[in-house]
């Protein structure tokens, strides 16, 4: 993959020619945002999750915060831009993560989110690290937002034309597409437009409508914020004698040594949703029972959330 240059501008960064001449331009920096990709989103923004892949200093992940994104996650290929990132984001105040990685590789560490933003990136992925990032994005995310430009023929790349991108997306839905804007007159214009398009079967719904099968998890997260000893709580209690008891119920019976290592996959599951949210949605069915994720709606419930990332299957 191509190393990003710093191409956008923020306070503290000193003004280079060329950020001289993207000020107050509709195609860079918070004009691209303004023009290219707010459209999109959603007026309320409460509990949802912003991912900017090809993030840069940060521009959208702090208009993202202020937009009211509960969880903005960035991430860039570019190592001095990334530092740029983290000192723009402690003068402002802001939580948003953000790492350094080959952003090819980067989508199986991402959360599942509500809007990923690929703005001028995916032309510089080959096209088969592009054609199996697409494969995975589909699982990742309800909404993707790419922002193209005009770029030279390069069949050994992903395409920026608009042909080529809704073939790509031919699978989601295209929710609108915003066209080229006028040139003339904008101190540094060029030839963008943008698309945001929508997932057929990831979508955030009430947790309350779910099914999830029995309460036995209730107050065992509650218990592990407290500090108390998991192997000590009411749900270890109960599944104990569950699990180490051969009845109708039970499929087989575990060792004291599997259980245990349960025990910590679930407190370790717990803990890396509380810092980084959910790393992939959970799976319904068209009645709305959760047949793959009860352990992690039960944990994101518990946060205080009515919202969840799901997959639905038939």
């Amino acid at each position: 993959m191509k190393q990003f240059g710093n191409y956008q501008w923020v306070p503290g960064i000193p003004k280079l020619p060329r950020d001289e001449k993207e000020e107050g331009s509709k195609f860079w920096n918070k004009g691209k945002w303004d023009n290219f990709v707010l459209p999109f989103l959603p007026k309320d923004c409460k509990e949802k999750t912003f991912v900017d892949i090809g993030c840069n200093v940060g521009v959208f992940l702090k208009l993202a915060e202020d937009k009211g994104f509960d969880r903005v996650v960035g991430v860039d290929s570019n190592k001095e831009a990334v530092r740029k990132n983290q000192a723009y984001r402690k003068s402002v105040g802001g939580k948003w993560s953000i790492s350094w990685r080959d952003m090819g590789d980067v989508i199986d560490r991402l959360p599942a989110s509500d809007y990923i933003v690929m703005a001028m990136t995916h032309y510089y992925f080959p096209i088969d690290r592009w054609l199996e990032f697409l494969d995975k994005l589909h699982g990742k995310t309800s909404h993707c937002i790419i922002v193209t430009a005009k770029k030279s023929e390069n069949r050994c790349k992903a395409g920026a034309d608009t042909e080529r991108i809704r073939e790509y997306f031919k699978n989601w839905g295209e929710i609108d597409n915003i066209p080229e804007l006028p040139l003339e007159g904008d101190p540094f214009p060029r030839r963008q437009w943008s698309f945001c398009f929508k997932s057929n079967s990831i979508a955030r719904i009430e947790i309350s409508k779910l099914d999830i099968g029995n309460k036995v998890q209730e107050g065992f997260y509650g218990e592990l914020d407290k500090g108390a000893d998991p192997f000590k709580s009411k749900y270890y209690k109960i599944l104990r004698p569950y699990r180490l008891t051969k009845n109708p119920e039970s499929k087989s019976v575990w060792s004291e040594a599997k259980l245990k290592r349960y025990m910590d996959q679930k407190i370790e599951l717990y803990q890396s949703i509380k810092k980084h949210g959910l790393l992939k949605p959970i799976v319904v069915d068209a009645q709305g029972r959760v047949v793959d994720g009860n352990h992690r709606t039960e944990m994101i419930r518990h946060l205080g959330y009515k919202t969840i990332l799901a997959r639905k299957v038939l």
